[in-house]
């Protein structure tokens, strides 16, 4: 019921998507999964080999089939969890993460 609540006070409502991405905290690429996803943010799990804390900036680099390249959002950590991470995109970036939920395909 708390989930409830808390999904309800969300700004943006999220997608639940999972897919392949590559995380980039310290100029490294990570190897990552994509949760969930809206447009202010997105849920990913946590990179091996790394320790994030909050507020550490990364870019996140979605593939687009579409384009045959990369969409890629730059953001910071807001939460850490025991295996995922929480991401809040950094501002205007609008036209990007349009794109990213174009490339998405249909909601289901």
């Amino acid at each position: 019921m708390a989930d409830e609540q808390y999904d309800d006070r969300r700004k943006y409502p999220r997608q639940q998507v999972v897919r392949a991405i590559l995380v980039r905290p310290n100029g490294h690429k990570l190897d990552a999964q994509l949760l969930d996803l809206s447009l202010g943010g997105a849920r990913v799990t946590l990179p091996q080999h790394w320790s994030p804390e909050n507020g550490a900036a990364l870019r996140l680099y979605f593939e687009n089939e579409d384009k045959h390249e990369s969409i890629t959002l730059r953001g910071h950590v807001t939460r850490v969890g025991l295996d995922d991470l929480g991401v809040e995109f950094d501002p205007a970036q609008e036209a990007d993460i349009k794109d990213l939920f174009a490339s998405l395909g249909p909601r289901q």
